[in-house]
């Protein structure tokens, strides 16, 4: 049993699906939307605040952990002439450099992309 083959469009031939969604909507609707972040009156902000506090605290540990870890097999399993066992612990210590890296970075990353996407 043979199913026909639908036919390839260009992307010019029809309208998107975001254009034929967002044709329906009036155009000044669109832009009065306003965003501002903000704490102020929010029951639990502060214990938000330390529990994301504690969890990057958590995670640093466990970059911690990762690094001396994966440094340890890494020397051990070079000096047995592991090559396996070697490259396995470069990736953990490696892991726990980019771990720590974001974790120390989120932030940062959150609040850039917020601000780009503002302007």
């Amino acid at each position: 049993m043979h199913l026909p083959i639908p036919p390839f469009h260009r992307s010019g031939d029809h309208p998107s699906v975001s254009s034929r969604l967002l044709g329906f909507l009036p155009a000044g609707l669109l832009g009065q939307v306003s965003v501002t972040p903000s704490t102020a009156g929010m029951p639990g902000s502060h214990f938000l605040e330390q529990l994301l506090g504690w969890i990057a605290q958590i995670a640093l540990w466990g970059c911690l952990i990762s690094i001396l870890g994966g440094g340890a097999y890494w020397g051990l399993s070079q000096h047995n002439g592991n090559s396996i066992g070697a490259s396995k612990g470069k990736m953990l210590v490696l892991g726990g450099a980019i771990g720590a890296a974001v974790c120390g970075g989120a932030a940062i990353i959150v609040n850039t992309l917020y601000g780009a996407a503002q302007s």
